[in-house]
């Protein structure tokens, strides 16, 4: 059996100092008292749409062919569909598709969503959580604003959707998370 491969680390006193790493090994090993069987959970439920289908869906509505109804005008969007977040709402489907429409922050600003980090609740099946790390570009006036160029770099924020059985948006929220 080799040793464990060394690593170059600084120290407190900032010098360069080689370490002992430690074997990686599976998070799966680890028990954590009060953590749900997460797979468990996924296979028991009873959600018609499959996780992996789900978070497929999810990315369907946030491409900018739906856009989160934006673009679709609301086909991908349950008739009792509400918008949820820290400080607005719950809004249903005719007032978040005013609210949004009146935005067009594409107009004014060049913007990358950077989502990542796709799962579906294992305690409520029909919801896909995501995050991102959106940046955006302003590129043409906004508000009054003329265009800077300078790109603004949101804090990170942590989405829900849930969908109804048949594949359409019941619920969408976000919420700062750093």
């Amino acid at each position: 059996m080799s040793a464990p491969p060394l690593a170059m680390s600084f120290n407190v006193e900032n010098t360069l100092e080689e370490t002992q790493v430690a074997p990686k090994s599976s998070s799966n090993s680890i028990s954590l008292v009060g953590a749900v069987d997460e797979e468990a959970l996924l296979v028991a439920s009873t959600f018609p749409i499959a996780p992996n289908d789900l978070i497929t869906r999810a990315k369907e509505v946030l491409n900018p062919a739906i856009k989160l109804g934006m673009a679709d005008q609301g086909e991908c969007l349950a008739d009792d569909f509400e918008f949820v977040a820290a400080v607005v709402g719950p809004i249903g489907k005719e007032d978040y598709l005013g609210a949004l429409g009146s935005f067009k922050l594409e107009d004014s600003f060049e913007i990358e969503p950077n989502f990542f980090g796709f799962s579906v609740d294992p305690l409520q099946t029909n919801r896909v959580w995501f995050f991102n790390r959106q940046q955006a570009k302003h590129i043409a006036p906004f508000m009054g604003a003329k265009p800077t160029g300078k790109t603004l770099v949101l804090p990170p924020q942590a989405y829900h959707i849930d969908f109804n059985e048949d594949g359409k948006i019941k619920e969408f929220g976000f919420y700062t998370v750093d």
